[in-house]
């Protein structure tokens, strides 16, 4: 049944009533995980266009965060996006084994479209084996993360990311970090900076009652805990801050491994997408604690503008982009340094320093990037009818 239901939203893209081409979006992001570049790219992209967007996930990610969130398909956008969000096998950047099994239930699943001469989108580089089987016309390969030098990344995720680079007709960059990375391999790539949704995450939202609790100053960290974060910041911010809260929103995955940390320091979970300006607009202090790694050096968190866009004075560990992009309305700072930046920060952050930080987020809106993207998707369609 599930099968038949995930066909049948397939076939509903690949001939759709006003004959414009269909997207198969395949992203790493989950739809139901992280709220970020993926989601606001598939639902900008599906008021020009039908988008079939896929973002497998793994057993052990339903069971220990997704189980009450989590829905195999759904449509959105007036029946113009399909999610489709099929359950695999954990580990299968592991073993190969697994990897096979799931490719296999993947192509399953979107047989379908299989020679269909869609556009495929993809911001990983390991579903090489589904763009190899499907024959997409189209090839985009958006670059968001240097997802080959995770901990878990594959032991030929380099090897999947040179194929799929060979093949790609058009190659974006989330970060202008990755854009200096990737030029050589592919000189036409073009850096897309993120966006915000300024009025959604500004218009005036309650306190969340498991943040009412905690005393201020309040310090935040929305996103994905993983080994991209320096743990030790977050005892060191802890034991400066003792009758303050440093407040973590996101999945905990199993590779973040802080040192044993303070009891003011809260993980408050996953929250929903719809639920984040709550936070935002309840703390003090934004935080941004990456570490010294090649997976955190290429990044460009979505997470700045979303800080910024409610006015709260920002600190982050000094990540390229960070540096170049937001210099002057973000402070980047060496780890030694950032218990006496966020006291800084604190007692100095005020209404005009608040504003501007406000008009700086203001003009950065996701549909930039989207209206972009749909210019280039339009040109390569053209170029390779």
């Amino acid at each position: 049944m599930a099968r038949q239901f995930a066909h049948e939203g397939a076939r509903r893209l690949v001939a759709p009533p006003d004959g414009t081409p269909p997207l198969v979006f395949f992203s790493q992001v989950a739809w139901d995980t992280v709220w970020q570049r993926p989601q606001e790219q598939a639902l900008g992209l599906a008021e020009h266009r039908p988008v079939l967007f896929v973002s497998p996930v793994q057993l052990h990610e339903w069971t220990e965060r997704l189980s009450t969130s989590w829905e195999f398909c759904r449509t959105l956008c007036d029946g113009r996006l399909v999610v489709l969000s099929p359950l695999v096998f954990s580990g299968e950047y592991r073993a190969r084994p697994i990897r096979r099994l799931n490719a296999w239930l993947l192509r399953r699943l979107l047989s379908p479209l299989r020679g269909r001469g869609v556009t495929f989108l993809a911001n990983t580089p390991f579903c090489w084996h589904l763009v190899s089987w499907l024959r997409p016309g189209r090839v985009v390969y958006d670059l968001i993360d240097d997802f080959c030098a995770f901990e878990w990344a594959p032991p030929e995720g380099r090897a999947l990311e040179r194929k799929l680079l060979r093949r790609a007709d058009l190659v974006l960059a989330g970060t202008g970090a990755l854009q200096r990375g990737y030029r050589r391999s592919f000189p036409g790539l073009e850096f897309l900076p993120s966006g915000v949704q300024f009025e959604r995450l500004t218009t005036p939202a309650p306190e969340p009652d498991d943040l009412a609790r905690l005393p201020r100053p309040r310090l935040l960290y929305v996103g994905t805990m993983n080994d991209r974060l320096d743990g030790r910041l977050f005892r060191d911010l802890g034991r400066a801050f003792p009758q303050g809260s440093i407040v973590m929103v996101g999945p905990r995955h199993e590779t973040f491994r802080p040192p044993p940390l303070p009891p003011n320091v809260h993980h408050l979970g996953l929250k929903p997408h719809t639920a984040l300006p709550g936070y935002y607009q309840h703390c003090d202090l934004g935080l941004m604690p990456f570490a010294d790694s090649p997976a955190a050096r290429a990044i460009n968190p979505v997470k700045t503008l979303e800080y910024l866009a409610c006015g709260l004075p920002v600190i982050s560990t000094p990540i390229p982009d960070v540096v170049e992009y937001y210099e002057g309305v973000v402070s980047a700072m060496p780890p030694e340094k950032w218990v006496e930046e966020a006291r800084r920060l604190l007692a100095t952050d005020g209404e005009e320093e608040r504003v501007r930080r406000r008009e700086f987020a203001r003009g950065r809106s996701w549909d930039r990037l989207v209206n972009r993207m749909e210019e280039m998707l339009a040109r390569i369609e053209k170029d390779n009818p």
